[in-house]
């Protein structure tokens, strides 16, 4: 890890030095512990960079039905919404973690403070994990919980109207593909696909993936192994836009994006090629590329100006449900 923080370095915003070295203590790609000793350290990652929750947030959990078994989420309501039964604008949230890591958990603080910065209702869903389940599992378990909570709206305090799909990394990955099956499907309605730091193909061809091969936080190889781990297919072998969202044909008829994406990751240019052709096919799309940030760098809003300015970015696209 040192040598490739003295590579980056002199690119890296400011923060992200000590954030990566506090990561590194509590969190390793490196495959030689468990898959549930991963878990455990990324959510204890997670949690050690998040802080309480906004003043008046009402959270709640709650079960979902789903094709593979229940489904757990979990409801953030900014305190503007208490004490009031009118629907609000929501967000169903499907969090990062390679599809093998995270859960309400660890995504419990982002979550919340977009809740409360963006004046949206926050559903994060907890969907089933590889490599116990691979794809399609779970993208069809979180299509599944985006269609009931889309259906039981009013049940769930929100306005159908006003309702996005969101995620990070490999949960904005599965909200693309959702709102691809949406649009095939003629609904339910998405009014926003808000992806942070997406993954979404299979095609190392793009820059970024030979520019950030060996990123600190993640490098082209970790994301081939997670890849590979969802699919258990070797990349040039996916053929499903379910699974690499950026093999669907045409993307006309989908929602408006915002797209947040990293300078030093390599993903960045999967972000970028998405929104380009969003904008190509009539889709209204908004980017925003954070400069000397890394993969996952929400967590370090704390420690860092230009991760916290990402972050507002993020609530401030998802705050457009609003209107």
């Amino acid at each position: 890890m040192t040598d490739v923080m003295e590579k980056y370095s002199g690119r890296m915003a400011p923060g992200m030095a000590e954030y990566l070295a506090r990561s590194e203590e509590l969190f390793s790609h490196a495959g030689d512990i468990t898959v549930a000793d991963q878990r455990r350290a990324f959510t204890k990652l997670c949690q050690a960079f998040a802080g309480p929750h906004p003043d008046g947030l009402s959270v709640r959990d709650h079960m979902v039905p789903g094709p593979h078994g229940e489904i757990a989420i979990r409801i953030y309501r900014p305190a503007e919404a208490a004490g009031t039964d009118d629907a609000m604008p929501g967000l169903v949230y499907f969090h990062g973690g390679g599809w093998v890591v995270g859960n309400l958990d660890s995504h419990d603080d982002h979550c919340a403070w977009m809740a409360a910065t963006s004046g949206v209702v926050v559903i994060a869903v907890d969907y089933p994990l590889a490599p116990e389940n691979i794809h399609p599992v779970p993208f069809e378990a979180s299509d599944a919980a985006f269609r009931h909570i889309a259906e039981n709206a009013a049940h769930f305090g929100v306005d159908p109207a006003r309702l996005g799909v969101g995620g990070d990394s490999a949960g904005a990955a599965l909200a693309a593909a959702i709102a691809l099956k949406a649009r095939d499907d003629v609904g339910p309605a998405i009014g926003l696909q808000l992806l942070i730091y997406p993954t979404l193909g299979c095609d190392h061809s793009l820059p970024s993936f030979t520019e950030n091969a060996d990123a600190p936080a993640l490098t082209t190889g970790d994301m081939a192994k997670y890849l590979g781990i969802y699919t258990g297919k070797e990349p040039h072998a996916i053929t499903d836009p379910h699974a690499a969202p950026l093999l669907a044909d045409d993307l006309a008829g989908m929602p408006p994006a915002v797209i947040v994406a990293c300078e030093l990751d390599p993903l960045r240019d999967e972000a970028a090629v998405w929104h380009d052709r969003l904008q190509q096919a009539g889709v209204a799309s908004r980017f925003y590329l954070g400069e000397g940030l890394v993969h996952g760098c929400m967590r370090a809003r704390r420690m860092s100006p230009a991760a916290m300015r990402l972050f507002e970015e993020i609530c401030e696209g998802l705050s457009s449900l609003r209107t």
